[in-house]
């Protein structure tokens, strides 16, 4: 989630152990590179003013490191400023600026609207909630992934991720508005890989105590390229909003959704994960991240939360190093390497 100003509402309790054959690798490990959705839900701004994506410099670091993937949040509002119309020429072109370079690195690029089940609203102005009374329609938001989807399903780097965090509709009303989407998606021809958010922040500890699993159980789609994306972090609340973690939490919180998806052979994509240099928080992340490889039967990959150019050298769980051109790697990247 994006810490400017969500909160993930999370926890679990058993530990899944490893499937008995040898796993395959994970092979998308990477980092998500905020920028895109900063001052989001509106339709204007200047980019490297009011958001940014990300740069060649940043991508080489990551790169560099052995990582396969970005995670690129972008605020939908400015991708499609009008209901059901074209998307912006503009913000198009710049997307496909850092997935163009992301492909000569060998890096898989995911577009993430970064909109918390939320999407622009051009007759009023406004962010609405969508498949719910009162908010957009589901066939609304459809149209943006069929529109989306048609304007790089010829890029075999991308990801398609639905949405970041929905957390007020119900687990059943973001069902229905995920499917249509997908629906939408498949209905291009495009091929890519689909990542699907639940309710309630797509808490990776919640999800089955959410009503997140019980809802997407027995759910299919045409390709079966798919991944239930969640995200877990690992203070007290799993907000991600503290520098302290809690103590063994990092081996067993990802524990239940992992059994759920192994009894339905299902895939998972721990989309944002994060923690402070703090060392206990050092250990429980290399837990988690040690967690998603013995399991990698059905962990897809990860993208750590977070690098960014605009996120200050203070933010506790930031990745990017200071200097990019003679980099030193931040205490976090330790864990992360070992995954690699």
């Amino acid at each position: 989630m994006t810490r400017l100003a969500s909160i993930c509402l999370l926890g679990l309790s058993f530990v899944a152990t490893a499937a008995t054959s040898a796993p395959v690798p994970v092979k998308l490990k990477g980092v998500n590179i905020s920028g895109g959705e900063y001052n989001g839900g509106n339709t204007s701004g200047r980019l490297n003013y009011q958001y940014t994506y990300p740069s060649n410099a940043e991508i080489d670091y990551y790169a560099g490191k052995g990582m396969t993937v970005i995670r690129m949040p972008f605020s939908g509002a400015r991708i499609q400023p009008v209901n059901n119309a074209a998307l912006s020429v503009s913000e198009i072109a710049n997307l496909q600026k850092v997935i163009t370079y992301s492909a000569s690195k060998g890096v898989t690029v995911i577009l993430d609207p970064h909109d918390y089940g939320r999407k622009y609203d051009s007759v009023s102005g406004t962010m609405k909630l969508i498949g719910v009374p009162g908010g957009l329609p589901s066939a609304n938001f459809a149209d943006f992934w069929k529109r989306l989807a048609i304007a790089f399903k010829s890029q075999p780097n991308v990801i398609f991720a639905l949405m970041n965090e929905p957390n007020q509709q119900t687990p059943a009303q973001w069902k229905a508005v995920a499917t249509d989407a997908v629906t939408a998606i498949r209905s291009t021809g495009a091929t890519q890989k689909i990542l699907i958010p639940g309710s309630s922040w797509s808490g990776a500890h919640s999800w089955v105590s959410s009503g997140n699993a019980a809802v997407w159980q027995g759910f299919t789609e045409p390709r079966n390229n798919f991944a239930f994306e969640v995200h877990q972090y690992l203070d007290s609340n799993n907000s991600g909003t503290s520098d302290i973690c809690v103590l063994g939490k990092g081996k067993d919180v990802l524990s239940s959704a992992t059994l759920w998806a192994r009894a339905n052979n299902y895939k998972l994509f721990l989309a944002e994960a994060g923690w402070s240099q703090q060392a206990t928080c050092l250990s429980e992340g290399a837990a988690m991240m040690n967690y998603t490889s013995a399991n990698a039967d059905v962990w897809a990959g990860w993208t750590y939360w977070s690098g960014g150019s605009w996120w200050p050298q203070t933010y506790m769980y930031l990745l990017k190093p200071a200097n990019l051109a003679s980099p030193v790697d931040k205490p976090q990247m330790g864990a992360l390497l070992n995954n690699l």
